[in-house]
């Protein structure tokens, strides 16, 4: 007589007995604080509305050229064109190609902290061009 051999197939259902045992935890905790919710009748305000304040793009190309807005900009340019982006509480970003020489990045940050910027981001991007 030649025996056959049974598989048992064990699932371990340890984990989705933890994770039901968190979510019902999880689920009491928000009703609590739920039900427990002070009702204030908060006073209504004339203020005006929060002006949103428009990015200005900085582009410093791979050949060393800066466009300010998409316009190109010289040195002698660069203060008028701060001047106005301050005026109107622009806030400005800065990108950078990959190629281009990081000294005229420098020296456009260097530019702008003297002409009374104080706060520029950098732009990245994500992906390799090459890509």
């Amino acid at each position: 007589m030649r025996r056959t051999k049974t598989r048992s197939c064990d699932v371990d259902i340890t984990p989705l007995i933890d994770m039901m045992f968190m979510l019902i935890i999880f689920f009491m905790l928000t009703a609590v604080f739920i039900q427990g919710a002070i009702p204030i009748d908060l006073p209504q305000g004339n203020a005006s509305g929060v002006a949103e304040r428009k990015p200005v793009m900085v582009s410093v190309t791979e050949d060393a050229r800066i466009l300010w807005a998409g316009e190109p900009v010289t040195s002698a340019d660069l203060p008028r064109v701060v001047g106005n982006a301050l005026a109107a509480s622009d806030d400005i970003l800065i990108a950078g190609d990959r190629d281009a020489p990081y000294g005229v990045v420098a020296e456009l940050l260097d530019a702008l902290r003297a002409l009374g910027v104080e706060s520029v981001s950098l732009v990245f991007g994500g992906k390799n061009k090459n890509e």
